[in-house]
């Protein structure tokens, strides 16, 4: 037991930016002098442990402790039950036989609500496989014997919070309200291949690798009769084929009430009494291991009822949380939602509606029936001076937008800052905003948008904006789906508000199709339509957020409908060879087109999390008209490129000098400058060329007419922004 553990003293001891730093270490007798004098500490300053030797400056993070820990610890955490520390010191001994350990109560505890942590040292080191397993077996175990240990302590960089009642659980005595431990002095734990805890870990192991074996073969059988099927009938929608490929089973668990366990594919489904995490997400397809959820029929139930699982996809959570575990109905629900019937009637006949018209009366004009009131005449026109924008030269009230770019340009960080502007009725980035109520439907990504919007009223220094975010997905390809809903909370917002809705961001097209097709027609004008629809019903305006194709001159993804049917079109990009982005409005149906917008992300420390890695979001900052002007520098290249290699080896020879002031120079001192006579002979000295003065004018005009060199009185500088000399 002479190891020494990773200890960190607070949530803010982090090393994860000092490569060249390592955390301190810890043994175990100085644990034990701990659990009999705790700490007094608020829980942001307690020491804590992760119990394995890898104390490199990124100790903290589960990923380098999966890959380099070496584990010399088991640790138990019981928060519920309200066990004796006697009974649980006894089941952990039924399992593990005689060996040492610490418990001692956590800093939440009371007399009412005792909870415990439990710590047993290992002979031998576990890698981070093996000790994610044997911590999992010691919990199944634990289980079985009525004792709820929280799964979260199998994960590799799960913290250990060390002996700690904070003062505020103290009298004024300093004597703690309520604190037991008990030390076991004996020798390490030692799990060779006959301890309970190896066996449970082998055969955890095994039953998972069967189970995935059996489920496998089951899918491999029913996607074979689905082609049978389809080979006998190519015609036929398979509507469970179809909502599998529109919809995630990550997002079908999150709106039906399930937990993840953080960062893992593991997840605790609604029906689960104990506190395992029993569902686990294979993408295509999710296995349960809880009898929990094999009783209450979700999915496919095999096994025993000792040894009951489910299993199943996407579509046998819909049916079974919809459509009451019935697979006919949801696939009848379904396929009538993709295939609606027609209803188009036998006398809809264009010609004869057109007829029965020809043989009407005309309605005199003044009469109620008249619909030339419908139409205006140009004595009738009137100029309408009253702009009708949200952000003036940019967005025009009640109309449809899309703003694309590629991966990674800031397009949710863009539009959420100016959904902040909108809904706050400010300025945005010095344009005008006549704004009001936003509804932000932050489709992926979806809780980051927390992160977000507080790193917003920080930087705007208020938090009274009627900005509402919805962290969830949305059906916006068929109108039975999200629909009704958006437009019932749209009414809400507005009661809250005391405000009709401006905006209403759409965040991303492409999860708000929910698996249609962008690049077809049918998919794409329906999403239009029901886009259209919540326009015409919120009289707001509705902005998609998109991505970009891969040919990012040809605009944004999918089929032409799409650009057709929107009034603004505000296209983002970023400079091949600096930071700045451009966001620039390409079409607009009301307004003039040119709009730019230079912008940068500027990253935002929002504090330290569990694992001791800084929480960062990011903010669009505007860029300088210094950096926009190197943006938009052409990219030197060929014998440019040999020129500028040349003009440093000079400099950083000495050769030269700062510039001097006066008529044709930059400020006097900005940058260096190099006689050309002296450059041109070291510049065709690299080239191999017959025609080396003729290679010297193409490179130095090149760069000149790039602005990235200035000739003046024979003398040669370079005047990008990495070469003012304030910089150096």
């Amino acid at each position: 037991m002479n190891d020494k553990f990773l200890v960190a003293h607070g949530s803010y001891d982090t090393k994860i930016d000092h490569p060249d730093q390592e955390y301190d270490g810890i043994g175990w007798k100085e644990i034990a002098k701990l659990v009999i004098e705790p700490q007094c500490k608020p829980k942001l300053d307690a020491s804590f442990i992760i119990p394995s030797s890898y104390r490199k400056y990124d100790g903290r993070s589960h990923q380098a402790q999966k890959e380099r820990g070496k584990f010399h610890m088991l640790a138990v955490d019981i928060d519920d039950g309200n066990h004796e520390l006697g009974h649980i010191i006894d089941a952990i001994k039924d399992i593990t036989g005689s060996c040492a350990m610490i418990a001692y109560s956590s800093s939440s505890s009371s007399d009412w609500n005792k909870k415990w942590r439990v710590l047993i040292p290992t002979a031998q080191s576990m890698i981070g496989k093996t000790y994610n397993e044997f911590q999992t077996a010691l919990f199944d175990l634990l289980a079985e014997k009525g004792i709820e240990a929280d799964p979260v302590l199998s994960r590799y960089g799960q913290v250990i919070y060390l002996p700690n009642v904070p003062p505020e659980l103290r009298g004024e005595d300093n004597q703690p309200f309520f604190y037991k431990h008990k030390t076991v002095s004996d020798r390490p734990l030692s799990i060779g291949d006959d301890h309970p805890i190896f066996i449970r870990a082998v055969a955890n192991e095994e039953r998972e690798a069967e189970l995935l074996a059996q489920v496998e073969r089951e899918r491999e059988a029913r996607r074979k009769e689905r082609e049978r099927k389809l080979a006998e009938n190519p015609d036929q929608v398979m509507p469970i084929d179809e909502f599998n490929a529109r919809h995630s089973i990550e997002d079908l668990l999150v709106k039906y009430g399930y937990e993840q366990l953080r960062g893992s594919r593991q997840w605790r489904s609604p029906y689960q009494s104990t506190k395992s995490f029993a569902t686990r997400n294979y993408e295509t397809h999710w296995v349960s291991l809880s009898g929990s959820d094999a009783s209450a029929g979700i999915g496919n139930k095999k096994g025993n009822d000792k040894a009951a699982y489910c299993w199943g996809d996407a579509f046998s959570l819909y049916a079974h949380f919809e459509h009451d575990g019935s697979i006919e109905n949801a696939v009848r629900a379904y396929g009538q939602e993709i295939n609606p019937s027609s209803s188009k009637k036998k006398d809809d006949n264009p010609f004869e509606a057109l007829q029965k018209i020809a043989e009407e009366p005309i309605p005199e004009p003044q009469s109620e029936d008249s619909l030339l009131k419908t139409v205006f005449k140009p004595d009738q026109a009137q100029p309408i001076l009253q702009s009708n924008y949200l952000i003036k030269g940019w967005l025009a009230k009640q109309q449809m937008s899309v703003v694309y770019g590629p991966s990674n340009v800031g397009k949710s960080f863009i539009c959420l800052d100016m959904a902040w502007c909108i809904a706050a009725n400010d300025m945005w980035q010095g344009f005008r905003v006549d704004g009001g109520p936003v509804l932000y439907l932050a489709t992926e990504g979806g809780l980051t948008f927390h992160n977000r919007i507080y790193a917003l009223t920080k930087h705007y220094g208020r938090s009274d904006v009627p900005l509402y975010v919805r962290p969830s997905p949305v059906d916006l390809l068929r109108p039975s789906q999200s629909l009704p809903e958006l437009g019932k909370l749209c009414r809400e917002i507005e009661a809250d508000a005391g405000a009709p809705l401006q905006l209403i961001v759409v965040d991303t097209l492409s999860r708000a199709m929910a698996g249609g097709n962008e690049n077809g027609p049918e998919d794409m004008t329906a999403f239009i339509s029901n886009i259209d629809e919540l326009r015409d019903f919120t009289k707001s305006h509705v902005m998609v957020v998109h991505h970009s194709g891969k040919d990012t001159a040809a605009g944004a993804r999918g089929h032409s409908s799409l650009r057709a049917a929107t009034d603004a079109e505000i296209e983002l990009e970023k400079s091949k060879d600096t930071d700045i982005r451009f966001a620039r409005a390409t079409k607009q149906r009301d307004m003039e087109t040119g709009a730019e917008f230079p912008f940068t992300l500027r990253v935002e420390e929002l504090g330290i999390d569990q694992d001791g890695d800084k929480v960062t979001t990011v903010l669009i900052e505007k860029a300088t008209e210094e950096d926009v002007k190197e943006a938009k520098k052409g990219k030197p290249s060929g014998n440019q490129k040999k020129l500028l290699e040349a003009f440093q080896q000079l400099k950083d020879e000495g050769e030269g000098s700062v510039n001097p002031s006066g008529a044709g120079w930059p400020a006097g001192g900005s940058y260096w400058i190099i006689e050309e006579d002296k450059l041109r002979k070291h510049f065709e000295g690299k080239l191999t060329v017959s025609n080396k003065r003729d290679a010297w004018a193409r490179a130095v005009n090149g760069l000149i007419d790039k602005s990235i060199m200035h000739k003046n009185d024979d003398k040669i500088g370079v005047i990008s922004k990495s070469h003012k000399m304030e910089d150096k």
